[in-house]
């Protein structure tokens, strides 16, 4: 039995080589993991050493090269304002309306003194020292050399003034209601063309006004702008035409704006009933006429 195992260990050179190669690899197999680690371990310190150097290098180049952007960027303004101290001849000055010549005087060129003469051939002025420094003709080195020397008086709000007048016009004219025209409608504070368009719309519908409160019932009017005028309108008592209820007809009678169909209808029932009206009483005891309507039609409404 015995000799049967020990058959089993008897190897041949070429068995025994074999072993060992096996034996090699196992170890092997066994052994890389951990020097594998090892090496990605000082891989891995290396790299992370190599982006730091590379950042560093990086950031030196863009210092490097923003110096010689700020230095080249210096350069170049010491050197345009060389140029425009040696090109400029200040003395004081009002940029408004300054001759050519004056121009040439200062130093300026014949193309930015074109573009200023076309800048004031178009109603363009200079209000204060900031203007002059917006025109895009002249450098800011030019500028802050002429600066000292710009000399603009005071200069009066035209426009300003001109509306103050108009205002102060407007309120001491008195308005007619009921014979302005568009025009003169116009001379009210705040009455502009639709409005007066709607005003003498509404005036002709009602065949006048009997008070300066009706400009409420026009379309957009409210009280606010009926106070700033109050002082300025009036209202001529016979502006008002009035409508004779013993003649008119129900379609003519409803196209006033105080009356619809059903309304009219009803006085001229009212009329043929009685065959005639006699007082304006009668025309207030209709169902359809209340108080407040009444206050208003019997301005407009006489017995003939």
């Amino acid at each position: 039995m015995f000799g049967d195992v020990k058959n089993y260990f008897n190897f041949n050179k070429g068995e025994r080589i074999g072993i060992v190669v096996v034996i090699v690899i196992i170890i092997a197999v066994l052994a890389y993991p951990y020097f594998n680690k090892v090496t990605f371990k000082d891989n891995d310190a290396e790299y992370l050493q190599f982006a730091k150097d590379i950042e560093l290098f990086e950031n030196s180049l863009k210092n490097a090269t923003d110096s010689a952007n700020e230095a080249r960027r210096l350069d170049f303004q010491q050197m345009d304002r060389s140029v425009a101290q040696n090109k400029i001849s200040p003395f004081i000055f009002n940029p408004n309306l300054l001759p050519s010549e004056q121009w040439s005087k200062l130093g300026l060129k014949d193309w930015q003194i074109k573009i200023i003469k076309n800048y004031e051939a178009k109603g363009g002025k200079f209000y204060k020292k900031e203007d002059f420094k917006r025109m895009f003709c002249i450098s800011p080195s030019e500028y802050e050399i002429l600066e000292p020397y710009i000399s603009i008086p005071e200069q009066k709000n035209e426009y300003a003034e001109r509306k103050a007048e108009t205002r102060e016009i407007k309120k001491k004219i008195l308005v007619d209601l009921n014979t302005a025209d568009s025009v003169t409608l116009l001379t009210l504070y705040g009455i502009g063309p639709s409005f007066a368009k709607r005003i003498i719309k509404y005036r002709n519908l009602l065949g006048g006004f009997y008070s300066k409160s009706q400009l409420l019932e026009v379309y957009g009017f409210d009280q606010e702008r009926l106070d700033k005028i109050n002082d300025n309108i009036d209202v001529s008592t016979g502006g008002v035409t009035k409508i004779n209820i013993n003649k008119v007809r129900t379609d003519d009678l409803k196209k006033h704006p105080y009356l619809d169909y059903y309304t009219a209808k009803a006085i001229v029932d009212q009329r043929i009933i009685l065959g005639k009206f006699t007082s304006m009483q009668q025309i207030k005891e209709i169902s359809l006429i209340h108080e407040d309507l009444f206050s208003k039609i019997k301005n407009y409404l006489v017995i003939e």
